[in-house]
């Protein structure tokens, strides 16, 4: 028997547990509520959105009862006489001169803490309360006593907070009772009677008119909780992010920001629809709410583009680590079944105040800093430094002249020749971008090209000159093609290459006589999607030619992916042929490599006949450089073209 005695005790211990545990449940409830409303009550926001609910009721307030002041002031004046009318018109005028100090100077149009609202409003009640607590005193009047029933009445509406409002309201209802008592029993009777009632009247009224303006407040905090908000992502939006940073910047805290865009996004929403895209991308917002923290925050700022906003005096190398590890977690794969995806990330960053003291300058740079970055060092975390600075400027500049420039009269192409060694003839032109602009003149290909595309205009630039170089080859011999820059945004946008390709259907133009050429770079961003493209221009009867081969890190490997018909050897390898044995090696064994792959093969900057003596034994196809064409005029090439026809057929032609 004692042994089941012993059993049952743990049974009891965790009986009595359990009930401890919910008689305590509704205290733990109480509590978490109050903390909740203490929370609620607290917060700034909360704080500054009562404030500007309840302003311009007490504003309101103080301007009628700064003139009904003056008007009792003139009445006193006219009824009072001796030490009466110094006591009660100097009460009357004191208190209309600081209704009008509270509203113009303590509570001007515009932003007041709650703080010094509360103090208005109860100094505003006390105010009143001396003036008729002073003519109570000296003439006690049992009629009179119904100015206290309508000061409680009065403090409920201008009290703002409930502290106030409590204390204002016990203060007049309880020097009512206290005169009261000097009364006859029977007024004395009705007055506490009515004193009860209007307590009761004025705590209701205070009640409503604070839930009614807390309703409002809540539903406005909730709205600008949304439209802060990013709809797909839940996290910051641009809008709020940008009203963080102005902030900060307005009150001098130090800070870092940071631009993230996402490598190779594009594609994946053009390849597996926005549905994929979206969840990619929701997927990206988990990882990054992993680095939130305190003095970090996370928005989502574009498309694929997402802010990274550090408070605090955080060192360069510290922010540099930091990127480095945010990069490297977005880069690892992302199991989105069926399929199984990867990207990629770069990071730019600038700080305040060291770097810009304005909002819209310090975000520049950190998208600056970014530019420059998928540049040149894509998934690596880019600071703006000085050397940027003065780029930038210069790029800002360029910029601001390409948006103001007219584009179709500034713009225009010059052809450089490709001659067919075999044939002893010109058989295609490279088209080259140049801009004339008036007011900076000629502009470098390479600095305008990066500007349109950092710009968003790159496609207004391309569209302009492909249309001229349509125009360049209906004149031309139908044997004579054409070859046609794309930038790496050109070939982001599935959608525009095939506008081009429509204009060419729409001409009549034979697309095999228009080669489109690609670079490294610009298919280094997804080289998945840039192949499914190039395919599809390759099955529609377009030639691709790659650019610049050599000088990139893997472009045998783009030679084994994409659909290429011809290649070109970068020119740094020709123009070491005479004095490098490496590079004419490679040189040959690129040719011999092209050829065994049924590729045509291009040998740029061929300038001297030094370096052609060097390159005839290995038989190039095509050559391309000064030697046999510097780069001219759509005059100059039909000019050039007729030449090579001969005599006779010039003669017929002419």
């Amino acid at each position: 028997m004692r042994v089941s005695q012993d059993a049952a005790k743990p049974d009891r211990a965790a009986a009595s547990q359990q009930r401890a545990g919910s008689y305590s449940r509704p205290f733990i409830a109480l509590g978490g509520a109050l903390k909740r409303q203490y929370l609620l009550w607290t917060s700034v926001t909360r704080r500054r959105a009562m404030a500007d609910a309840y302003r311009p009721i007490v504003r309101g307030f103080l301007l009628p009862g700064a003139a009904y002041y003056y008007l009792v002031t003139w009445l006193h004046w006219r009824d009072e006489s001796g030490s009466d009318l110094v006591i009660l018109a100097g009460i009357s005028l004191l208190t209309a001169v600081l209704y009008t100090v509270f509203r113009w100077v303590l509570l001007p149009a515009g932003k007041t803490s709650l703080l010094r609202l509360e103090a208005v409003g109860f100094l505003t009640n006390l105010l009143m309360y001396s003036n008729v607590l002073a003519y109570m005193l000296l003439h006690f009047e049992e009629q009179k006593l119904i100015y206290f029933v309508l000061m409680a009445v009065v403090f409920s509406t201008t009290g703002v907070t409930l502290r106030a409002t409590l204390a204002s309201v016990i203060l007049s209802i309880g020097s009512l009772f206290w005169f009261s008592s000097q009364a006859s029993p029977e007024v004395a009777n009705q007055f506490v009677f009515i004193g009860l009632a209007t307590s009761f009247a004025a705590f209701g009224m205070a009640s409503l008119l604070r839930k009614a303006i807390m309703r409002q407040i809540d539903a406005r905090l909730l709205a600008d909780q949304l439209a802060s908000r990013d709809s797909l992502t839940g996290i910051a939006n641009r809008r709020s992010i940008f009203s963080r940073i102005e902030a900060l910047v307005e009150d001098k805290t130090p800070f870092w920001i940071g631009i993230l865009d996402l490598d190779g996004f594009k594609s994946i929403n053009d390849l597996y629809g926005h549905a994929v895209g979206d969840q990619l991308l929701c997927e990206v917002v988990e990882r990054l709410e992993r680095r939130e923290m305190q003095g970090v925050q996370i928005g989502r700022i574009g498309g694929d583009e997402f802010a990274i906003l550090i408070v605090g005096a955080a060192e360069a190398d510290q922010i540099e680590t930091f990127g480095s590890s945010v990069i490297a977690d977005i880069s690892k794969p992302y199991d989105l079944s069926p399929l199984r995806l990867q990207i990629g990330d770069t990071i730019g960053f600038a700080h305040f105040p060291s770097m810009a003291e304005d909002a819209r300058k310090i975000y520049e740079k950190a998208d600056f800093a970014l530019y420059r970055g998928k540049q040149f060092a894509r998934r690596q975390t880019i600071i703006f430094d000085e050397a940027q600075d003065l780029e930038m400027r210069e790029t800002l500049s360029l910029e601001r002249a390409l948006r103001e420039a007219k584009l179709e009269d500034e713009l225009y192409l010059l052809f450089q020749p490709q001659k067919d060694m075999a044939r002893d003839r010109v058989v295609s032109f490279e088209a080259l971008a140049r801009w004339q602009s008036p007011t900076l003149g000629p502009v470098r290909p390479d600095q305008f090209i990066r500007a349109a595309e950092r710009a968003g205009l790159i496609q207004s630039v391309t569209r302009i000159l492909f249309a001229k170089a349509l125009d360049a080859i209906e004149l031309w011999p139908s044997d004579i093609t054409v070859s046609f820059n794309l930038s790496a945004q050109d070939l982001a946008d599935r959608a525009f290459i095939f506008s081009l390709v429509a204009d060419v259907a729409r001409r009549g133009i034979a697309p095999s006589r228009i080669e489109f050429e690609i670079t490294e770079t610009a298919v280094m961003k997804d080289i998945a999607a840039s192949r499914v493209l190039l395919e599809d221009l390759s099955s529609a009867g377009f030639k691709i030619a790659l650019d610049d081969f050599g000088s990139g890190y893997s472009s045998f490997e783009y030679i084994d992916q994409l659909p290429l018909d011809k290649v070109k050897i970068d020119k740094s390898f020709v123009r070491k042929v005479a004095a490098s044995p490496t590079s004419r090696e490679i040189v040959a064994g690129v040719i011999t490599l092209c050829r065994n792959l049924g590729l045509k093969c291009v040998l740029e900057g061929v300038e001297t006949e030094a370096e052609m003596e060097i390159l005839s034994p290995l038989s190039p196809p095509l050559i391309q450089g000064y030697l046999f064409g510097k780069p001219m005029s759509q005059r100059d090439v039909l000019a050039r073209l007729l030449d090579e026809e001969g005599p006779d057929n010039a003669a017929s032609a002419a």
